[in-house]
């Protein structure tokens, strides 16, 4: 049996937009419908960030603090914090995640020390990181794992989804099951089969993108 020795399989965007093409089973792709089916693709992307984390789109970050500074902003490709450290003299040291409103009741915010606690303000553009106790140097750097927005989609020839391959299935099928619904003359049936295979897909590959490790939960007690 011969096999063909390579690992590169990968669509770019026009073929994926091909491949959703020939799922609907209309005709000839019209000249406006490939910039109509990249704009459905960066929904179908956003959407897919609402449904959970994407282990792909996570990486770390450093924040240099600085001296009584207690807001940093994170860049505009940022949708949140998973987790972050304090280094300071190469040794890393856990902070912990507060709520924004728990933030805004701690009393004495002008504390400086080791900053120990953090919060995230989800704005509009771009997130805010506000840390406690305010540094007390200008040399600590806060380590940041943060989750990405995925990269646009602007052209259909030589470009790719800033995807893994092993979601291409419901790529396609997510938008083919997008396209039909602005195709005129598509059977209704056609367009719930498709939603419903992209369902499938969809949930596969959410449920194989996931962390290996063993995850231990410890309740927190506390006593009024």
């Amino acid at each position: 049996m011969a096999l063909s020795g390579t690992y590169a399989f990968d669509l770019d965007i026009d073929a994926v937009i091909q491949e959703a093409t020939e799922m609907i089973g209309g005709g000839e792709v019209l000249g406006h419908e490939p910039a109509s089916a990249r704009r459905s693709l960066n929904l179908l992307l956003a959407d897919w960030q609402n449904q959970g984390i994407l282990l792909w789109s996570t990486d770390v970050s450093s924040i240099t603090v600085t001296t009584s500074t207690t807001t940093y902003d994170l860049s505009s490709a940022t949708i949140d914090v998973m987790e972050a450290v304090l280094n300071r003299d190469n040794t890393d040291l856990q902070m912990t995640r507060i709520s924004f409103e728990e933030f805004l009741k701690i009393p004495t915010k002008g504390q400086t020390g080791r900053p120990s606690q953090y919060t995230v303000k989800r704005n509009q553009a771009y997130p805010t990181m506000y840390v406690w106790p305010l540094p007390e140097n200008s040399t600590d750097v806060i380590k940041v794992e943060r989750i990405g927005f995925l990269q646009d989609i602007n052209k259909s020839a030589s470009q790719n989804a800033d995807i893994p391959r092993r979601f291409l299935p419901c790529l396609t099928t997510g938008l083919a099951y997008y396209m039909s619904m602005k195709r005129p003359g598509v059977e209704a049936a056609r367009i719930a089969m498709l939603k419903t295979v992209y369902g499938e897909q969809f949930k596969n590959a959410m449920e194989e993108d996931k962390e290996r490790a063993s995850i231990y939960f410890l309740p927190k007690i506390g006593y009024v």
